[in-house]
């Protein structure tokens, strides 16, 4: 799968999380259409199809983890500037 990276933000625009929500989302999508696949299949898979499984489900668990760890860096950023602001 290709993602489009020509909507990503430049260093001028806003943080917009929804070019990683939306990441997230499509590779579960295609996760879940492996799952459908091999359930078609019925009682027999093949070793591609699990190494295939593995992978995807291997890059959606990094895809996730380094979404949240962005988000992660961002609130904390936010919380760091609020503990500076004296009012």
């Amino acid at each position: 799968m290709a993602f489009d990276f020509k909507s990503t933000p430049t260093d001028q625009d806003a943080f917009d999380a929804d070019i990683l929500v939306k990441a997230v989302n499509d590779l579960t999508t295609l996760a879940k259409q492996k799952i459908e696949d091999i359930k078609d299949q019925g009682t027999e898979i093949s070793i591609a199809d699990m190494f295939d499984m593995q992978m995807r489900m291997n890059h959606l668990a990094q895809i996730s983890e380094a979404t949240t760890s962005v988000v992660n860096a961002c609130n904390q950023a936010i919380i760091a500037m609020a503990r500076n602001v004296k009012g």
